[in-house]
């Protein structure tokens, strides 16, 4: 066995022993190249035959990439044993947890976890020699923290074990058998008995000597009939009274999930008061659409009664729909959003960090222009008075107004957790602890509230903002603000109270930092030394001593009492080699006792720090983003040191040996801080990604309640037929429809947070991917009920509808596509060809193609065409190296937006030559989002560096740039006019453009 901090093979350091038997080892280990976690087993041999036999396997399995796998990163041998390292969801094996739930798990969510098992099994076995689970055990299957289980590639490679086990199907005790198909259901039968009522069933030896198996709902009444027929057939002893394929299985699953009261539709309509609608001129200056507070509750709110503009002004029209529109299933919501970000991971990630991407161009490029050559004479060459008249139609564009929802800032517990604070805008919010229902709202900052801290007694509540150099008290029992501390001279990004609450230290832009006499309002000292921003400041639990972090690297030490920095302490970031600077320093905490101190960094490890001298006492790697300002904190114990990440986890440390205890991940959303419980029981986090507040329960490392606020960032814009209305998708799987003539917005809740779910198929009807992982058909007048489409399998990642709203494609995570008819909601036709998920769709204007990518690999993504008459199979495009961001037509040309730093240009309709290849500038990223002009004159793209690019669409060249200071592009929409220009960016909410000069 491994002893812990073992280096296996000069890459894995073994972190954790998780189980051991006599044929096999399993353990938890950080890849040091990347500090990331992953699982390692250890298989020993019996000679070099056997070793190869299972290296050969293990080939095979690493080429199985799907939801619900965990992917087989490397394989390697050492003497005679042979090791498989896998990804680690940083979950609880199978057993616990099943026990860690307390209960058993509701029907509808057991059936919707062993139907993604049972996907990935129909995987396996589809696989040529098939792929056979055999001997699984309880260390087989993962859950994450988001819930649900994966399966680990480990028993296939595993021999048959001697001991008895519930999952080992009877005729495997006969080690003379091989592994069947039906084996392997019998285990996915033992696990549905498990999940269904929190007992394994007896080891199938056990029955055949006579132990009686108890029908599941014995031992759970809740289970209805059809469920418990179910699971009894799969566990039959005799493998020809099983069912015989797992998609007879799924196929008999899918009829108890929908005659077990799935719903199959919306809710009837509910009437409302008949709202003419009265249009008004579109805005000429900036409008802010103003959000609706979400109230506590396991859904969010029902959304205010809109008027919905229909092709007449003067038509009337119901209301808004009374309930959000998609079905909710917690954990299939929270399968499609992990498959979408492993699928979309660099872009995704990039997006996050700010990190770029970049690829040389093949051309060169001068300047910030676009370097571009032509590969086939297919484009015509514009005259020079064309190009003159274009460029001056684009100068003309303008930005008309900006959508921008309040961001979620800082959340924290007050000391006796009954309240939470929370900054929205330029709002404090205080919310009840429990249920997070409002209590009150403090109004006062001039810019969005960037600091927040409780007293230590709790009465008072300290708060600062950007833009407002002013740190604020707030009396926390009547919400009346008691005092303004005014002294510095920028903003505030940091405070913190003394133990005592005696006094309150404020760190600011203006690089110093500033103690202050609570009671009487005046600055005691001012702190200067640092010569960048501030990070964060925390006391030492003395109250005698303040540290502090910075941007110029240092973490520094103070007296508080005579203001000097303690020389005996130092301690300074590695060099950054890129900026040959020291790397910034972030977040920051004393360990309860005061001998330790905790410091992040943006390059995402915490540095455990002698707290007299500044020696690193342990330095801890695993985070893959900036650990945050607010974003380091001991729990108050001091046994558990908690680390936030823009990486979108939590990670709790050992502080005493350094060792990783379990990570926290929230859908891959940048988090912006986090706040223990003050009994240590929880973990508040919160992200401006996914304008969302999470609570942790810290013993089995589960989101318990997470609660929507805003609705984070807008990852997908389309516009109506009539263009009257914008639909926004968030990263959270929130839609805020907005009414553009008035200024009124209808919010939607329960999307899929995938690339693409949502998209206009008629002026007041949409079509959804819901978190359940339904195709529904919402009218947003609410004159009909939802609708479903019915006819796919799988699960769906993205959607299209072309041009003129007749059809509806939607691809899954297996690669194919499912075609509807609009009107009659028909099912036509699958098509078949791509050889991985589906990322993101289009269609050509006269429906004659249909283009999807994929990218798995990332680094060979593959475009698929079909033509929609000829059917058949797809031509397949390659040639990108990076994960492809976009798909669009225009015309017959299909522009295909990478990665790589590349947008290539092929015809379809003659041969797929490629006709334009352009490569961005490196300090421009690359494309994250295209859109084409509907006269087909201007191609508009939008970058991972916050840049707008206006293309000649006929050579490429750049006829305007504008740099939009929002972060990145993250889509594009124009109105079917062509008149307007919606551009979803990362940190500015939604901007429009005036595009009625581009005629």
């Amino acid at each position: 066995m491994l002893a812990i901090d073992t280096l296996l093979n000069g890459y894995y350091r073994i972190t954790v022993v998780l189980d051991a038997y006599p044929d096999a080892e399993l353990y938890r280990a950080i890849d040091q190249r990347s500090s990331l976690r992953v699982l390692i087993t250890a298989l020993p041999q019996p000679d070099q035959t056997a070793v190869n036999d299972v290296l050969r396997l293990a080939r095979e399995l690493a080429q199985v990439q799907m939801p619900g796998f965990l992917a087989l990163r490397d394989y390697f041998a050492i003497e005679h044993i042979c090791y498989l390292v896998a990804d680690d969801p940083g979950g609880s094996d199978l057993e616990r947890f099943a026990r860690e739930r307390g209960s058993p798990l509701s029907e509808q969510e057991t059936l919707a976890i062993v139907d993604r098992l049972l996907a990935v099994l129909e995987r396996l076995h589809r696989h040529q020699p098939p792929l056979l689970l055999g001997d699984v055990r309880t260390c087989d299957l993962w859950s994450s923290p988001e819930g649900g289980l994966s399966l680990a590639p480990f028993a296939c490679a595993r021999h048959i074990g001697t001991e008895a086990t519930p999952y080992r199907a009877p005729e495997l005790y006969d080690h003379t058998v091989e592994p069947a198909p039906v084996s392997d259901i019998y285990a996915m039968g033992a696990v549905l008995y498990l999940l269904l009522t929190s007992w394994p069933p007896p080891p199938a030896n056990q029955r055949q000597a006579g132990m009686p198996l108890n029908a599941p709902r014995v031992l759970n009444p809740q289970v209805s009939v059809l469920a418990e027929q179910l699971t009894l057939r799969a566990l039959e002893l005799k493998p020809a009274n099983r069912y015989q394929q797992v998609s007879e299985m799924r196929s008999a699953l899918e009829t108890v999930r929908l005659m077990a009261g799935r719903p199959m539709g919306a809710t009837p309509p509910i009437e409302h008061p008949v709202t003419p609608v009265v249009p008004v001129p579109p805005p000429t200056a900036p409008v802010t659409a103003v959000p609706t507070p979400a109230p506590a509750g396991p859904l969010p709110p029902t959304p205010p009664p809109i008027a919905v503009p229909t092709a007449s002004a003067n038509t009337p029209v119901a209301t808004a729909p009374s309930r959000p529109f998609l079905s909710t299933s917690c954990l299939l919501a929270i399968v499609g959003g992990l498959a979408v970000i492993a699928l979309g991971v660099c872009v995704l990630v990039a997006v996050l960090v700010g990190l770029y991407m970049t690829n040389s161009s093949v051309f060169g490029w001068l300047g910030s222009t676009a370097a571009m050559a032509p590969t086939a004479p297919a484009l015509p060459t514009p005259s020079a008075a064309v190009t003159t008249e274009l460029r001056q139609q684009v100068e003309a564009i303008a930005q008309t107004a900006q959508l921008r929802e309040d961001g979620l800032g800082a959340a924290t517990y007050s000391p006796d957790s009954q309240l939470i604070a929370v900054a929205v805008g330029k709002v404090v919010q205080l919310r009840d602890a429990e249920t997070l229902a409002l209590r009150q709202s403090l109004n006062g900052h001039l810019g969005d509230v960037s600091a927040l801290v409780f007293s230590p007694d709790g009465t008072i509540l300290a708060s600062g903002a950007q833009d407002d150099p002013v740190v604020r008290l707030w009396n926390v029992r009547n919400g009346r603000e008691v005092l303004q501390l005014q002294g510095h001279e920028d903003w505030i990004r940091s405070l913190a109270f003394s133990p005592d609450g005696r006094l309150l230290a404020s760190g600011s832009a203006d690089r110093t930092i500033r103690i202050w006499d609570v009671a009487r309002g005046e600055t005691l000292v001012v702190l200067r030394g640092h010569t960048d921003l501030l990070g964060n400041v925390t006391f030492s639990p003395d109250g005698r001593r303040l540290a502090s972090a910075s941007r110029d690297g240092t973490v520094r030490l103070w007296d508080v009492v005579s203001g000097q920095q303690i020389d005996t302490f130092r301690f300074t970031a590695p060099v950054d080699t890129q900026s040959n600077t020291p790397f910034w320093m972030t977040g920051i905490a004393f360990s309860p006792d005061g001998r330790q101190i905790a410091a992040g960094s943006i390059n995402g490890n915490v540095y455990l720090l002698d707290a007299e001298t500044g020696n690193v006492q342990r330095e801890l790697r695993g985070h893959d983003g900036w650990v945050v300002i607010r974003g380091v904190a001991y729990s108050p114990d001091g046994r558990l040191l908690a680390s936030a990440s823009l990486d979108g986890s939590v990670r709790l440390w050992n502080p005493v040996n350094g060792v990783e205890r379990e990570v926290l991940r929230q859908r891959g959303l940048r988090l912006l801080g986090l706040s223990w419980s003050p009994d240590g029981s929880r973990i508040l986090s919160s992200s401006d990604m996914g304008g969302n507040l999470a609570i942790w329960d810290v013993a089995s490392a589960q989101i318990v309640q997470s609660f929507q606020i805003t609705q984070g960032v807008v990852t997908g814009v389309h516009y109506s037929p009539d263009g009257k209305l914008l639909v926004a998708s968030g990263a959270n799987g929130a839609v805020r429809v907005h009414v553009l003539e008035s200024g009124r917005t209808l919010n939607l809740d329960g999307g899929a947070a995938t690339n693409d779910y949502i998209e206009c198929i008629s002026n007041n009807e949409v079509v959804a991917i819901s978190e359940a992982g339904e195709i529904v058909v919402i009218d947003l007048t609410n004159r009909r009920p939802n609708e479903m489409l019915d006819g796919m399998n799988g699960f769906p990642l993205n959607l299209a509808v072309s041009p003129d709203r007749s059809l509806i494609a939607v691809g899954n995570e297996r690669g194919e596509i499912y075609l509807w008819e609009t009107a009659s909601r028909t099912y036509l036709r699958r098509l078949d060809g791509l050889s991985g998920p589906v990322y993101t769709l289009a269609f050509s204007a006269d429906n004659a193609y249909l283009a999807a990518a994929t990218n798995q690999p990332a680094d060979a993504p593959q475009i698929a065409v079909w033509e929609l008459a000829r059917g058949g199979n797809p031509q397949i495009l390659r040639g990108h190296n990076g994960p492809i961001a976009k798909l669009v037509f225009s015309g017959t040309l299909l522009l295909s937006a990478s990665s790589d730093g590349s947008l290539r240009m092929r015809d379809v309709a003659h041969g797929y030559a490629e006709v334009l290849q352009m490569s961005l500038p490196a300090d421009r990223g690359w494309m994250t989002s295209v859109a084409i002009t509907p006269n087909g004159k201007v191609l508009v793209a939008g970058t991972i560096s916050g840049y707008l690019g206006f293309y000649n669409i006929s050579n490429g060249e750049l006829l305007r740039e504008i740099d939009l200071a929002s972060g990145a592009v993250l889509d594009l929409a124009i109105t079917p006019d062509g008149r307007q220009l919606a551009v979803s960016t990362r940190d500015e909410g939604i901007l429009l453009f005036d595009l009625s000069s581009v005629r």
